[in-house]
């Protein structure tokens, strides 16, 4: 194997690239990112007929090359990175680049977004130079957001995306944490997640709470809930009898 620069328009794609599903997926995407950070990885070629040569791992980065000169952002002639291969497998040495890769985390992702994000970037640049939408950056930097322990449960897979994503109706850490402890393992679903959040936002911002304290607020609130209202009747009389 060796390291050459071939032109793209010399590059052609191979029959032995094990990868036969999903080929075309996110290849506008994969574009967008080339464009900017370049490709981040070499293309695994042969020598094939007509002075060309075959793409045996890397066909989605071939692909994407192509359409950034479609886009007129690339020449047809630029010189790529290429390991050539000699005696290789060509399917082995496919397979080898596509199986022994590890696709990163999502909770790894979002972290990532948000501290791009603390560089100056927004949302509508970071989206353009991975070729995604500003909304789906501003979600996962809001994931970010989410309680460190709780990220650590969804890494674990103690906790569904779903579920994670419930949370963001909140920024408060402690709060997050209390409402996942403190829900039934049979009742934390999304909606039950943000119900219990929303119920603690709206009973710090009581107008009560304010008054008489929120600890005090809410541990008569909770006792009224037992006895079965809010009637006054039965506040006053303790729910005795």
């Amino acid at each position: 194997m060796k390291l050459e620069t071939i032109p793209l328009n010399r590059l052609i794609p191979s029959s032995a690239n094990v990868r036969k599903t999903g080929t075309h997926a996110g290849i506008e995407a994969l574009a967008a990112s080339i464009a900017v950070h370049g490709l981040l990885q070499n293309l695994q070629v042969r020598e094939a007929a007509g002075n060309k040569y075959e793409v045996v791992a890397g066909g989605r980065r071939l692909a994407a090359l192509k359409l950034l000169v479609k886009q007129k952002k690339l020449n047809s002639k630029t010189g790529v990175e290429c390991h050539v291969l000699g005696d290789e497998d060509a399917g082995e040495v496919s397979l080898a680049e596509n199986v022994l890769r590890m696709p990163m985390h999502p909770s790894d992702q979002f972290i990532a977004f948000s501290a791009l994000a603390e560089t100056g970037k927004g949302p509508e640049e970071i989206a353009a130079r991975f070729g995604i939408t500003a909304a789906t950056v501003r979600q996962r930097m809001k994931l970010a957001e989410v309680s460190p322990q709780l990220l650590a449960s969804y890494r674990d897979e103690a906790m569904s995306l779903d579920q994670l994503m419930a949370f963001t109706v909140s920024g408060d850490h402690k709060a997050q944490e209390a409402v996942w402890h403190d829900l039934p393992t049979f009742n934390r679903s999304p909606a039950a997640i943000r119900r219990a959040l929303m119920e603690a936002h709206v009973e710090a911002d009581d107008r009560r709470a304010r008054f008489v304290g929120l600890d005090v607020y809410q541990a008569g609130d909770r006792k009224t809930k037992r006895c079965g209202g809010r009637s006054r009747a039965r506040e006053l009389a303790g729910c005795h009898g």
